[in-house]
């Protein structure tokens, strides 16, 4: 960690407990001095203070049991947020048990709803204006971290990403190519520089010579990442066991299993019965537009391949329908649009595509065309959050590596949905690198994330349709 991320850590920690106790003071003198509900019994502030005095180190524990003074420059406002959010709430609900128990710890319950909400925006403001110092910072060039670049002879997504946006905390001081002298160049940099980090960004490199890079870095206190390719990303996790009185080691494909299935479920099955009641009056509006809109049915299905199974898939209609697919003359002009495809893989994407209506560029940028599917989470054909959703004969043309994501539901939303949102020209093969990550890596907590950046996704502007 750099000396800068470590002095922005420290600092977060008195001002967290200076906010939440702000918080705490603002919940109290509303709850006493401007609501008008009984409460029972009158608690002085003096009472109320010693008891959030006590309160306030737990919290802060619960913060750093989450991460969040061991954060990067490179971290993300939204992430941290969440953090805040997750933290602050399994505080809270420790409180609520103890209320439970002992009601004459705390006089209204109100009072604790107040110092959640407000402990939440508060901490989650000071937070993200900390960020935005650091951020700016970085772009002076304070608390880069310098990193030496091993790249291949083909160009990295990765290196032009950081070389365009420093916000991203790295400047990178040399790209060097693989050759016999490369560990004494680097060596050599290390002294004049001070090197950081090491980025080995050829995947194509000898196990040898990549050793040889580890055991330089581990040498100089230099940190050693790598870029993995596609069949690395998914032999990662492993668990151990004992068969009889011998150990093993056993590929784990996901931590989607057992009791994380049964969660997962149990959240599909909340968000989509709650989604389908709220926008039902959108059903019936959207409906009306689209017939108002162009000849056809209101909704538009097709078959898609979910966990080596088919169903039929339904969406509002955002085509004409004498150009949809099915028909002679839709999949003539399909078939000629598909010359223009703007992406490799057997992923089709289509720019300004002339088969979609003029309220079908509305519901597709705007994603309310995907509402239907709501009613596919609900049936578990497919989950809120996964993989993208490949039709048949895309699913086809998938290589035997890649056909590790059809293991478990495609979602509506997922990590390879809002990053293509930041970066439409995402290639295929990083979209599947994305969809194996979070096969391998699933949690609450990231299904979490990936709905908070939905939602902020949404919220901040719309994609055009890709399907």
């Amino acid at each position: 960690m750099k000396r800068s991320e470590l002095i922005f850590n420290v600092i977060s920690l008195p001002v967290d407990f200076l906010l939440i106790l702000f918080s705490a003071t603002i919940a109290y003198f509303l709850r006493y001095r401007v609501e008008s509900l009984p409460v029972l019994f009158e608690l002085s502030y003096q009472q109320y203070f010693r008891l959030i005095i006590i309160g306030i180190p737990f919290l802060l524990v619960l913060f750093a049991l989450n991460g969040l003074y061991t954060q990067k420059c490179t971290r993300g406002l939204w992430r941290e947020a969440g953090k805040v959010i997750i933290a602050v709430s399994s505080g809270l609900m420790i409180v609520v048990v103890l209320f439970f128990f002992n009601r004459n710890l705390f006089p209204s319950r109100l009072i604790i709803l107040m110092v959640w909400v407000f402990s939440i925006v508060a901490v989650a403001v000071g937070r993200g204006l900390l960020l935005l110092l650091q951020r700016h910072l970085l772009k002076t060039g304070t608390g880069l971290h310098r990193l030496v670049v091993i790249q291949g002879a083909e160009k990295n997504q990765l290196v032009g990403e950081i070389e365009a946006d420093n916000r991203l905390g790295y400047q990178i001081v040399a790209k060097l190519n693989y050759t016999d002298s490369v560990i004494s160049q680097i060596e050599k940099l290390h002294r004049t520089e001070r090197i950081d980090e090491l980025l080995q960004a050829d995947s194509r490199l000898p196990n040898e010579q990549v050793l040889q890079l580890i055991t330089m870095c581990e040498d100089l206190g230099i940190k050693f990442n790598y870029l993995p390719n596609v069949l690395e990303s998914h032999r990662t996790n492993i668990e151990t066991d004992v068969i009889g009185s011998m150990p093993v080691i056993r590929l784990r494909n996901t931590p989607l299993d057992g009791w994380g299935k049964v969660a997962k479920r149990i959240m599909d099955i909340t968000a989509a019965s709650a989604g389908l009641i709220l926008t039902s009056p959108l059903f019936a509006l959207i409906s009306i537009i689209i017939k108002l809109d162009s000849k056809g049915p209101i909704f538009f299905h097709q078959r898609r391949g979910s966990t080596f199974k088919n169903f039929e898939f339904y969406k509002f209609r955002s085509m004409y329908t004498e150009l949809s697919e099915g028909t002679d003359k839709g999949d003539r002009v399909r078939a000629e649009l598909e010359m223009n495809n703007s992406r490799r893989g057997p992923y089709v994407k289509i720019k300004n595509d002339p088969r979609v209506t003029k309220i079908g560029r509305i519901l597709r940028k705007t994603k309310l065309d995907e509402l239907p599917q709501l009613w596919h989470i609900l049936r578990g054909q497919i989950s809120l959050v996964g993989p993208r959703i490949h039709m048949v004969k895309e699913v086809q043309k998938f290589e035997n590596d890649y056909k590790k994501i059809f293991t478990i539901k495609p979602g509506a939303t997922g990590l390879a949905q809002i990053n293509q949102f930041y970066n439409p020209e995402l290639p295929f093969e990083e979209e599947i690198k994305l969809d194996l990550f979070y096969l391998e890596n699933w949690s609450i907590r990231l299904d979490l994330y990936i709905i908070f950046k939905t939602v902020v996704m949404l919220l901040t502007r719309g994609t055009g349709g890709n399907y």
